[in-house]
């Protein structure tokens, strides 16, 4: 019996896509689990990924779907719930999760978005990792000057199992409204990533276009955007509010500090799957030599 019904969802499956496509519609199922990976061992892939804290249910499979078929090394999350947490711990066996919640300081239903580090832990030791806060006081559970949220940023060492070779990625999400937020939580991060001697990569949603001032201040002085250096590179913005299209600036970004000098590519992924969009925004990654 469960055969039979398997047989008629694969047909109606097929009728639906040769209607869709009739009227020039392109259904693109959820690629398969590596289908999309890097496969050349000498570069490491990062991944930015704001997946957007709501609208959970129609898009509870594509974004670990998306995550698998990519493979990325280590990927920055923003606007990670709890809900998200439980989904893709349970998804990714591949991957482990790194993240506490801005409103708590843990793991609970009440924590707030975690500026979460997924990375593959058959691949990696976590050799170091924290969380601190973008205000006065990073220590603690807090909220910076004219920040509308409380805003963190997460960070984690890892070391290449059969190489021994570490890098660190600092990932986060500036805060939406706070001029002061934005620009003190920006140096914070700056400081953080730069501190490290080893290769560093920065990944999140900035909530401000590539070209602005506070652009500027993120990639002078030590750090690169991978968009500008890669020779094999994409332009266009990121954030798409589920509308699609090409035209307009980033606003999430991937950067390097100088320890890594072999960036290959940048990629935004633009595709949509089942008829949907991942995520407001689109994911983007970055294949490296480390």
């Amino acid at each position: 019996m469960k055969e039979f019904f398997n047989k008629i969802a694969a047909a109606f499956l097929s009728f639906i896509i040769s209607f869709l496509g009739f009227f020039g519609v392109t259904y693109n199922p959820v690629p398969e689990k590596d289908s999309l990976a890097n496969t050349d061992a000498s570069v490491t892939r990062i991944m930015s990924f704001n997946i957007r804290c709501n609208e959970y249910d129609r898009r509870k499979n594509l974004v670990p779907g998306l995550i698998e078929a990519y493979a990325p090394d280590s990927a920055g999350l923003q606007e990670c719930t709890y809900q998200w947490y439980k989904n893709l711990t349970e998804s990714l066996e591949d991957y482990a999760f790194v993240g506490v919640g801005r409103d708590t300081g843990d793991l609970s239903e009440d924590c707030g978005e975690i500026s979460a580090i997924i990375y593959k832990k058959t691949k990696y030791n976590l050799i170091d990792s924290g969380t601190f806060w973008l205000s006065e006081t990073p220590d603690e559970v807090s909220r910076g000057w004219d920040g509308a949220c409380n805003r963190i940023c997460t960070w984690v060492v890892l070391e290449n199992k059969e190489t021994g070779e570490k890098y660190a990625h600092v990932n986060t999400h500036l805060d939406h409204m706070g001029t002061l937020a934005r620009q003190n939580g920006l140096e914070l991060i700056r400081n953080k990533a730069l501190s490290y001697d080893i290769p560093t990569v920065v990944t999140g949603d900035f909530n401000f276009n590539k070209g602005t001032d506070l652009y500027n201040s993120l990639v002078t002085g030590g750090l690169k955007d991978t968009q500008d250096i890669a020779p094999d590179t994409m332009d266009g913005k990121t954030y798409h509010g589920y509308s699609g299209g090409e035209a307009g600036k980033p606003i999430d970004f991937i950067c390097v500090n100088d320890k890594i000098t072999d960036v290959k590519s940048y990629t935004i992924i633009r595709e949509k799957y089942e008829l949907k969009y991942t995520s407001d925004h689109y994911p983007i990654y970055s294949d490296m030599v480390m």
